[in-house]
């Protein structure tokens, strides 16, 4: 059980990762749907809570298959702790085999709800004021600082293309503390850099945007293409034509902008955190929910389990009925005492009988 514990259970969670099964589109996905039919002003936090309910319900099943491994071995165990002396009383043997099992079967269901339980406490409330949990603020200001690093080596991150430190005069992390994804402060630094740049670009000033990154240039010219000079027509439409909506829109159609990369390494940092918080504390209360519900409560109630159920007047008879081969194994050892006793007493004649009389 205590292998069942740590070396396949506690191993195969550890293994588990907060993004398995999630990809970047389907959380860029959720933050579009979260904003509703308007563009957020900021991060939206029922994306986390939708993304971090997701990943936490994939953590019931290792649970539960947990408790089934547990109910596998106390069985083993309970079939390898048979006395040899019931052999000799099968019907007790399976009496008390069939009694042991329905007490093990009882006790698993107590077992399985419980960890589904411990899944659904967690879903029920997410603890965004866990000390442990990384918090909105630190969140942004890793994300900055991360930033910071990667222009000063010369090395622009996919989610911070356009971020330069300190160009408002102020650190990356200035101004963040306290704030979280849905304030303005948390990406204030961010936003504010990102319209520099657009005031600077239309006064004449030059700016680098890396247009083989995925870019505001890349998302106007699709890849890096420079437009071709459009004709121009005569004279302009009378009558403006909206395009039709198609059958079919997905977000991945469209790049993702500057905002929406920030926003979803914002969302990654916070579920990778909660979900390390969330994965800790599963793996230390299953464990504990399956020794108090299954284990301990199968050991103090067995012995009670067994007398009440087999030391009855009725069934006393038949219980201790014995196999039909014993019963034929006791007759033909009788039978071969009896006449190995004649056999003795036969020898006890001829030594005593004397030739010379």
């Amino acid at each position: 059980i205590s292998y069942i514990f740590t070396e396949i259970f506690a191993s195969s969670l550890l293994s588990v990762g907060a993004f398995d099964g999630l990809s970047d589109e389907e959380i860029r996905t959720t933050i579009c749907n979260a904003n509703g039919t308007r563009p957020a002003l900021f991060v939206p936090e029922i994306s986390f809570d939708i993304l971090v309910k997701r990943q936490i319900s994939r953590l019931e099943q290792p649970g539960i298959q947990c408790v089934d491994l547990v109910y596998e071995e106390l069985q083993r165990i309970a079939s390898q702790s048979e006395p040899t002396e019931l052999t000799r009383f099968p019907n007790l043997r399976d009496r008390m085999v069939e009694v042991v099992s329905a007490l093990l079967k009882r006790c698993v269901n107590p077992s399985q709800m419980m960890v589904g339980n411990l899944v659904k406490i967690e879903l029920a409330y997410i603890n965004t004021s866990h000390p442990d949990f990384i918090g909105g603020s630190r969140a942004v200001a890793s994300l900055m600082q991360k930033i910071g690093k990667d222009v000063v080596g010369g090395k622009r991150s996919v989610a911070a293309t356009p971020v330069r430190s300190g160009i408002d005069g102020h650190g990356p992390e200035e101004d963040d503390v306290g704030a979280t994804p849905l304030s303005s402060s948390s990406l204030n630094n961010y936003y504010n850099t990102s319209d520099k740049v657009d005031s600077d670009h239309a006064n004449g000033g030059s700016y680098d945007y890396d247009v083989n990154g995925g870019g505001i240039m890349n998302f106007i010219f699709r890849g890096g293409q420079h437009p071709k000079p459009a004709e121009v027509s005569e004279r302009p439409p009378s009558i403006v034509h909206l395009p039709q909506v198609p059958d079919s829109m997905r977000q991945t159609d469209v790049p993702p902008t500057e905002r929406e990369r920030v926003e979803m390494e914002i969302i990654k940092s916070l579920i990778e955190s909660y979900f390390k918080i969330v994965r800790k504390n599963f793996i230390d209360m299953v464990p504990k929910t399956i020794m108090y519900f299954l284990v301990n409560h199968v050991r103090d109630a067995m012995q009670n389990e067994l007398v009440s159920e087999l030391y009855r007047d009725a069934e006393m008879g038949t219980l201790m009925q014995e196999a039909e081969d014993i019963a034929q194994r006791r007759q033909t050892c009788v039978e071969m005492r009896d006449l190995l006793g004649k056999a003795l007493e036969i020898v006890n004649e001829v030594r005593d009988f004397n030739t010379f009389k």
